[in-house]
């Protein structure tokens, strides 16, 4: 399936969680953050890229510029959705626009992000309806892995000024659907991250949705198959996507 195709799927499923989530509906695992929290951040975000597309702008739009009427929230996210989507979808394949982190192909980048931003977000919003934490994103095992490559590869690079371990561990993260595996190394110095396998003090295997969702600290490891030294988890647990 296409990035762009499980961005639009999974926003117009978020949007349909939306209208079914009471606005003051706490999320799981998001620490004070409500539904309705979640809804404004989330709008947010697709403004921010909408401009950034759109613009081309070469450094990240201000708090400022996307304001918008927010009279009807459901609603304005739905609009800001579909904006980035079509945008995306008619941007050209050379786009050249800011990134969070360095990227070779600007149009590339903002699909997979917003893919995966929106996928997260929607797994928060059955959470808050439900009450519970899930264990998987339920997607499709290529997606999930993606997902998870693109947290170790990618979004993970924000942590890089923060994270730090005062005793060196690695990480190594082991998808029973795919085979593929990455890696992550802490330290006193900036965390490492990549792909393959590595010899690790840490061994955490199963399935890609569940990893996916342990990375972005939406579930725990309870359940999964760890082997060694539990530590790095908790560190990553407490200072990772704070």
């Amino acid at each position: 399936m296409e990035l762009l195709q499980v961005f639009e799927d999974e926003g117009r499923e978020l949007v349909k969680l939306t209208r079914k989530a009471e606005a003051a509906r706490p999320v799981p695992e998001c620490p004070d953050w409500t539904a309705a929290d979640l809804v404004r951040h989330l709008t947010g975000v697709y403004r921010m890229v909408g401009l950034t597309v759109a613009e081309g702008r070469s450094e990240r739009p201000s708090r400022a510029e996307l304001a918008g009427d927010d009279t009807d929230p459901v609603s304005g996210l739905a609009e800001a959705h579909a904006r980035v989507v079509r945008l995306l979808d008619e941007a050209p394949a050379e786009l050249s626009c800011w990134t969070l982190w360095p990227a070779p192909n600007a149009r590339e980048y903002w699909i997979r992000r917003m893919a995966y931003e929106t996928l997260v977000h929607r797994v928060d919003l059955q959470n808050a309806i439900s009450g519970t934490t899930r264990g998987s994103a339920g997607v499709e095992p290529e997606i999930a892995a993606d997902g998870v490559d693109e947290m170790v590869t990618g979004f993970a690079q924000r942590y890089r000024g923060r994270l730090r371990a005062p005793v060196p561990s690695t990480i190594s993260l082991s998808d029973t659907d795919t085979g593929r595996r990455w890696w992550i190394r802490l330290g006193p110095a900036e965390p490492e991250f990549g792909r393959g396998e590595i010899a690790a003090g840490t061994e955490v295997t199963a399935r890609g949705g569940e990893l996916l969702l342990l990375l972005w600290n939406r579930r725990t490891w309870d359940g999964l198959a760890v082997a060694g030294d539990e530590a790095p988890l908790r560190l990553w647990r407490s200072d990772a996507h704070l």
